[in-house]
């Protein structure tokens, strides 16, 4: 935690993490009581640990959360949004999926007796940090320890999912389930347990892949950053003074996407898209020439969609004071023979390209 004392003696402490925040804004604005919510949230966060690649005292996190409902589906359509929104950020090659079912309480309660009792063994081999985690109690923290002292021992720990009840194990197979139909590749990491003690049943991360690996036998981390995380946890709400409510969410850190990414090679082109608008296919024209606009957007351009106001001269001008580079015109004619043409402003050149070609087209 950064926690320090404000210039009026008070201790102040620094957010972590944005979920707690979340259910306690709900909670003290008695929105527990028309559920489901569906939520999502930005912002800085701030922990107090020792600065590196990829972790920041300061750092900017997204996430989502869905309050009020859980279960195989819903997990499922959860971890489907995480998958998406990093395909959408061209990096989705570059992580892979690793889950978990932590169970019920009872489960969880059963596997902390077992877990406390083996590591009490090496009490006086474990890390500081995980001493103190087995004192108080965090004995599933232990297991989310980076020290290489600690992974020689607990690489012979006992399994949580040797102590899952019979309802846990079917509903993390439902949730398996559910990926494989939405044709959502994962592991099963039986390690995995998050770094936040509310945790329950299922929880996941995508974890930074090395270009050079590949997924291999399961439970063996892949090694890298988690770039965004999440799962489920059904006591936070109760614990901040509301009904007990089921939920599940994710978080993404906005500044280890970003040291994924592809770096541009060059700046983002602007590009206008120029209807000619004449006779009775107007709204033919205008429909196929934001579509036209929508696939290059699609693809990462800037674009600027001119809707036919005033003559062609008065939209190149237009065009030209918005900054484009190009301009992408096209009219009944050009429908018919599904070409447009493209103006370069800086050669001052016009090019026939096909509707096909323009899907890949280098506006250079």
């Amino acid at each position: 935690m950064y926690t320090f004392n404000d210039n009026s003696g008070k201790s102040v402490t620094l957010r972590p993490e944005g979920t707690v925040g979340i259910m306690r804004a709900l909670v003290s604005n008695n929105l527990m009581f028309s559920l489901p919510h569906k939520v999502s949230y930005s912002g800085s966060m701030f922990r107090y640990e020792r600065p590196q690649r990829g972790r920041y005292r300061e750092f900017q996190q997204f996430g989502v959360e869905f309050v009020g409902s859980t279960g195989p589906s819903v997990d499922a359509e959860v971890i489907a949004m995480a998958t998406d929104a990093l395909n959408s950020l061209g990096i989705k090659s570059k992580v892979v999926l690793e889950l978990n079912s932590l169970g019920d309480s009872e489960s969880r309660a059963r596997y902390r007796t077992a877990l406390g009792a083996f590591f009490s063994k090496f009490r006086d081999e474990l890390s500081s940090d995980s001493i103190n985690r087995l004192e108080r109690g965090s004995v599933l923290r232990i297991l989310d320890s980076k020290s290489e002292i600690d992974q020689k021992i607990i690489v012979d720990a006992p399994q949580l999912s040797d102590f899952l009840s019979e309802e846990s194990r079917m509903r993390f197979d439902n949730v398996l389930g559910g990926l494989d139909a939405l044709g959502i590749t994962y592991r099963h990491n039986p390690r995995l347990v998050r770094g936040l003690d509310y945790y329950s049943n299922t929880v996941f991360e995508f974890i930074e892949q090395p270009a050079s690996d590949a997924p291999s036998t399961e439970g063996a981390t892949v090694g890298g950053i988690a770039v965004l995380a999440g799962g489920c946890y059904d006591g936070l709400a109760e614990s901040l003074g509301g009904p007990a409510t089921a939920c599940v969410g994710w978080a993404a850190g906005v500044d280890r996407l970003n040291l994924l990414r592809e770096k541009p090679t060059e700046s983002i082109r602007s590009v206008a898209v120029i209807p000619v608008l004449a006779g009775d296919n107007s709204n033919h024209v205008l429909h196929e020439a934001m579509r036209v606009a929508q696939t290059l957007r699609q693809r990462g351009l800037t674009v600027h969609f001119c809707h036919g106001k005033g003559n062609m001269k008065k939209q190149m001008k237009a065009a030209e004071r918005y900054g484009s580079t190009h301009a992408v015109i096209l009219g009944g004619a050009e429908i018919d023979q599904q070409i447009v043409k493209v103006k370069n402003f800086d050669k001052r050149e016009e090019t026939q390209v096909s509707m096909e070609e323009l899907e890949s087209f280098e506006f250079h």
